[in-house]
């Protein structure tokens, strides 16, 4: 008879869910459809961070308790991890381009204006 397998750690797969949830929220605010950057950006910052410590709780308890999903807690702490870095690079891309895109077209109207 074989014995039963461990249950899978609930904060480990939490972390994988969440994690899911927002790369599909960054992705949606990267996406060309008008005003979805300034709803979609912060959730993806939120559903990182809570991916991350999910993810964080869900590895410790697995290495205390000998639980299955060590795999889904690192791939929720990367996943999150990674998007976090990715929303704040796009914020800031986003509002350099705002702040000199603005002045580049200013000069630009300037020289063809009458």
């Amino acid at each position: 008879m074989k014995p039963s397998p461990q249950p899978v750690n609930r904060l480990a797969l939490y972390s994988l869910i969440v994690a899911a949830m927002t790369v599909i929220s960054f992705c949606v605010g990267v996406a060309p459809i008008p005003l979805t950057a300034p709803l979609c950006y912060p959730s993806a910052l939120l559903l990182g961070l809570l991916a991350l410590i999910l993810g964080g709780r869900g590895l410790r308890q697995v290495r205390s308790s000998g639980e299955r999903g060590r795999r889904l807690a690192l791939v929720g702490i990367w996943t999150g991890g990674m998007t976090l870095l990715a929303v704040l690079c796009a914020t800031s891309l986003t509002l350099l381009f705002v702040n000199y895109g603005a002045e580049a077209l200013q000069a630009i109207w300037a020289r063809w204006a009458p």
